[in-house]
């Protein structure tokens, strides 16, 4: 053999070689990738979660990332979570924001409801999904939209009736004549019209809400859902108004809710809160920079939500008040919101222990330096919570109670 031949056949030795050792590394790789994928998430710091309290106590959660959305349930209070179970096998661009968060019911059944927005068909679809095995498998996401594959639908919303009957809200482009057309309708469906083939019965209730803020929904005294959404009313202005959804097939009912005449061409990103008391008070809290009125408001009704007397401010204005929420659990009623001095970020509360007629005074209960998510209230029969994120904290459960 000449040199130049065994030089031929230790390159091609040498080649094999490396060709062999690039596919390993590619399996290895690979197999890394697949593992990691299929390890269970850090979670902590998770921006734009919900929770809700199950019958059995525990508390459930609902948890997006870039990708793909996690459940998991605590047994003490939030400290600690279970392994996190994967609603979408199939990776999806989810899409969250404050305003567009993932939601959560549990049936007293111990069903597990979901909803949450990703990118389908279109850039923005609302998914629907359920656990009939206690949170341990959940069926294949499923669009609530008749119409996703032509049109946007997003911001949804979860209630549950005390019949066991849960109600999803949304907003849904499909009326829309044109793409810069302000505004987007509101769509709604109920577990007792889902159909294994066609899926959800949706049905219109409303046009010209504000397509950037969320919507938030209860339910009433008589055991029937009200929503609460920002409008958008002649000359943009953008006020709130409120939809009874009345028994049977009778068209909603919508009316004017606040009156502060704020007068804006852009989105307010900055939606409303609504709770319903058994004694039929409703509370509603909502943010405006309007002419009437500028800030953080709380306002309660004793006909239904017909009437609200004088709003209240809520926070201090110089440390910008935001996204409040409320609750009413038995004679009750709670208000948070954050507010931000500069460096940190507070949580505040208010609480009033006779139906909202009279509040004792504002507190801070929870803070942080670092980037934090609006605060949601949640009750179970032990009293009322505040759930909290905050970047560096993770997430928090606070008692009120």
């Amino acid at each position: 053999m000449t040199a130049s031949t065994r030089n031929a056949a230790t390159t091609r030795r040498t080649g094999n070689i490396s060709a062999w050792i690039l596919l390993v590394s590619l399996i290895l790789a690979s197999t890394t990738s697949l593992a990691d994928h299929d390890h269970a998430p850090d979670l902590k710091g998770t921006f734009y979660s919900a929770a809700r309290f199950g019958p059995d106590g525990r508390l459930w959660r609902v948890v997006p990332d870039k990708w793909h959305v996690y459940v998991d349930y605590s047994t003490d209070a939030g400290k600690t979570f279970s392994k996190p179970v994967r609603i979408n096998s199939e990776s999806q661009r989810i899409k969250t924001s404050s305003e567009n968060r993932p939601d959560i019911i549990i049936t007293q059944s111990g069903q597990i409801v979901i909803v949450y927005t990703a990118e389908g068909d279109q850039p923005a679809t609302l998914y629907h999904s359920i656990s009939t095995s206690h949170g341990h498998h959940f069926s294949a996401p499923a669009p609530v939209s008749s119409k996703a594959t032509e049109v946007n639908s997003s911001r949804g919303r979860l209630v549950l009736s005390p019949s066991g009957i849960y109600h999803i809200f949304w907003l849904d482009e499909r009326d829309r004549t044109h793409w810069q057309q302000a505004g987007n309708a509101v769509y709604y469906t109920n577990s007792s019209e889902y159909n294994n083939t066609s899926g959800f019965t949706n049905h219109k209730l409303t046009d010209s809400t504000c397509e950037c803020c969320r919507i938030d929904a209860a339910i009433d005294d008589k055991g029937q859902p009200a929503l609460l959404t920002r409008f958008i009313y002649p000359g943009n202005i953008r006020d709130h108004s409120l939809l009874a959804i009345p028994p049977g097939n009778a068209p909603p009912l919508t009316w004017r809710a606040t009156f502060d005449q704020w007068k804006i061409e852009g989105c307010p990103e900055h939606g409303p809160a609504i709770s319903i008391s058994k004694a039929g008070i409703w509370h509603i809290t909502w943010f405006t920079q309007g002419e009437v009125r500028q800030g953080l408001f709380y306002a309660r009704s004793s006909d239904h939500g017909k009437n609200f007397p004088t709003p209240v401010p809520l926070g201090n204005p110089d440390r910008l008040p935001s996204h409040p929420d409320v609750i009413a659990w038995e004679k009750q009623v709670v208000l948070a919101w954050t507010e931000y001095d500069g460096n940190k970020t507070q949580l505040m509360v208010r609480q009033s222990l006779d139906e909202g007629s009279t509040w004792l005074p504002d507190r801070a209960i929870a803070e942080s330096s670092s980037r934090t998510d609006s605060p949601y209230l949640l009750s179970n029969p032990q009293g009322v919570f505040v759930s909290w994120n905050s970047k560096n904290e993770g997430y928090r459960l606070i008692p009120l109670n």
